[in-house]
């Protein structure tokens, strides 16, 4: 389209009116004034009148006249590019109004640009010529502005169209981005669902089983007669003692996690010993690892300090949740519990290592889910609710560190916890 009106713009001058000076009248001006109507953006129509201005030169050669000529042609086009961006902001006026705005503008420029440059003497222009030629450039304009005015509509539609196709466009692609998304949600959903389904059924089986030790021990003691053995009173004694234990621990579990979920842990920040905190929790596991033959150590740094501020009860917590997953799916090999510092002294570290059957890499960031194990089904080897994990690292974040996971499958794994030395004190 541009090299079309640059064209014309061409075939204009070649065909005007000529004087001994030079071209004096011709209809350069009227592929501008269309321009303004046709086209919206104005470096396209700068574009024409550079071209229009290069073409004068092909009329009649280098001359004077032809300088001032091409000058006067880029003056009309960037008077015409000040129109477009009018327009641009004037999207309520109608056709008629700037039809008659750019053919008034650009002629009356053309004068202006005549009686500047001085192709022709301005008083012979100015008395002789103008007086025929303004009135006859408004009318040829005017009549080839009435012959486009179709046109002009028809390219109204298509631009019109054309946004409207570009709107349904980007429509389609928003509904698309939002269908990939609500399928995506769908899928959490049906995930979350399958996961609370598999709790409920795992739940179901952990509480059942303390549950019915409970009952049924009771219930042997109770209808026991006098001259039973009391060693086997005491046997009962001790299950009952441990199933107890053991739904305890799981209601605890299961409470801590709701409490952190709803921001309600509360944190008691104050100087703790790292010594008495691993020994104590050492302690603790150390008959679950003799019973399965497992050598369980623990190594303490020197450069380690003796007393961090943190909360005692729940950085055991951590540490005994940890220390008994190693415990249980390790069944041959050691357990090490290694407190060291980062190597820019900030954090505290607390590695539990392992030799046990390992977290396979798809699976790693899984287990610290709520709920979920590796193996999610109720008749696996190894027992649990799953909670274990998600609230070690729910209780690392509330005491500003974070927990990590180094694991291969049938290679073991190394859970480290980070503790600042100098935490940001927050209650939950």
């Amino acid at each position: 389209m541009i090299v079309i009106f640059i064209f014309s713009g061409w075939l204009a001058m070649s065909v005007g009116v000529k004087m001994n000076e030079g071209p004096l009248f011709d209809l350069r001006n009227v592929p501008i004034i269309v321009a303004t109507l046709m086209f919206s953006n104005p470096r396209h129509i700068v574009l024409i009148g550079l071209g229009m201005a290069g073409a004068r030169y092909f009329v009649n050669g280098m001359s004077f006249n032809a300088v001032t000529g091409s000058l006067n042609i880029f003056l009309l086009g960037l008077v015409a590019a000040g129109l477009v961006m009018l327009y641009a902001r004037k999207k309520e006026w109608n056709y008629r109004l700037k039809a008659t705005i750019s053919l008034l503008a650009i002629n009356i420029s053309q004068v202006a640009g005549i009686l500047i440059f001085g192709a022709v003497p301005r008083a012979l222009y100015f008395k002789q010529v103008m007086p025929y030629t303004l009135p006859l450039g408004l009318l040829l304009g005017a009549f080839f502005l009435f012959i486009i005015h179709d046109f002009y509509k028809e390219q109204l539609r298509v631009d019109e169209l054309s946004c409207k196709n570009k709107l349904l466009l980007k429509q389609t692609e928003e509904l698309s981005a939002a269908k990939k998304e609500l399928e995506g949600q769908a899928l959490q959903i049906i995930q979350a669902s399958k996961y609370k389904s598999d709790f409920m059924a795992n739940m179901s089986h952990e509480l059942r089983t303390p549950l019915n030790s409970i009952i049924i021990l009771s219930q042997l003691i109770r209808e026991n007669d006098n001259d039973k053995v009391q060693e086997e009173h005491q046997q009962y004694a001790d299950i009952i003692h441990e199933s107890s234990n053991e739904l305890l621990r799981i209601i605890n579990d299961i409470l801590d996690l709701s409490k952190v979920e709803a921001g309600k842990m509360e944190i008691d920040w104050a100087a703790s010993s790292i010594e008495d905190v691993t020994q104590l929790v050492y302690y603790q596991l150390l008959p679950m690892a003799e019973k399965k033959q497992l050598d369980f150590k623990i190594h303490v740094s020197a450069e380690v300090p003796e007393v961090i501020v943190t909360d005692a009860l729940r950085l055991s917590q951590i540490l005994r949740n940890l220390l008994s997953n190693a415990v249980k799916f390790t069944d041959q090999g050691s357990i090490t519990l290694r407190v060291s510092l980062d190597p820019a002294n900030s954090f505290v570290l607390f590695t539990v290592k392992d030799t046990g059957i390992g977290i396979e890499e798809n699976n790693q960031l899984l287990i610290f889910d709520a709920f979920q194990q590796e193996d999610g089904t109720i008749n696996r080897k190894y027992e649990g609710t799953g909670l274990g994990l998600s609230i070690s690292q729910q209780l690392a974040k509330l005491l500003g560190g974070k927990l990590t996971l180094r694991s291969a499958k049938g290679k073991g794994s190394e859970f480290t916890l980070h503790l600042p030395i100098t935490p940001t004190m927050k209650q939950g």
